[in-house]
């Protein structure tokens, strides 16, 4: 099955923010690939305040460096990916979404999705 998942990581150091984010993306990646999955699009939405103060691990934090990653896994992995990701002090928020893939082949990410028009 194709997901998407859309996560926000903290900024530890303010003058390279994707630094955290791109060592989660790894992290992320492997997992997946080791459980026989397919990674199909990295998307980097940059670095952007919250729209409220997130609280995690007793640190507060205001703005969060955010990403989207489309892969195909079972559902056991996908299960256990976001299980993974909640436990994670680094990432503020995580959702996994399904992409419905009987309409088209390459669904896109749900970005691209909106700027054509088609996001239901």
């Amino acid at each position: 099955m194709y997901y998407e998942l859309f996560a926000i990581t903290r900024i530890t150091d303010p003058v390279n923010v994707s630094k955290e984010a791109q060592k989660i993306v790894s992290t992320i990646g492997k997992l997946i690939l080791n459980n026989r999955g397919i990674i199909r699009d990295i998307t980097s939405l940059g670095s952007r305040p919250l729209p409220k103060i997130i609280s995690k691990e007793q640190e507060r934090h205001f703005q969060g460096y955010h990403f989207l990653l489309g892969f195909d896994v079972s559902s056991n992995v996908q299960a256990q990916l976001l299980r993974t990701l909640r436990n994670d002090p680094r990432i503020l928020r995580a959702n996994i979404k399904k992409i419905e893939t009987k309409i088209d082949l390459n669904p896109g990410t749900t970005i691209q999705q909106a700027s054509v028009g088609v996001f239901k």
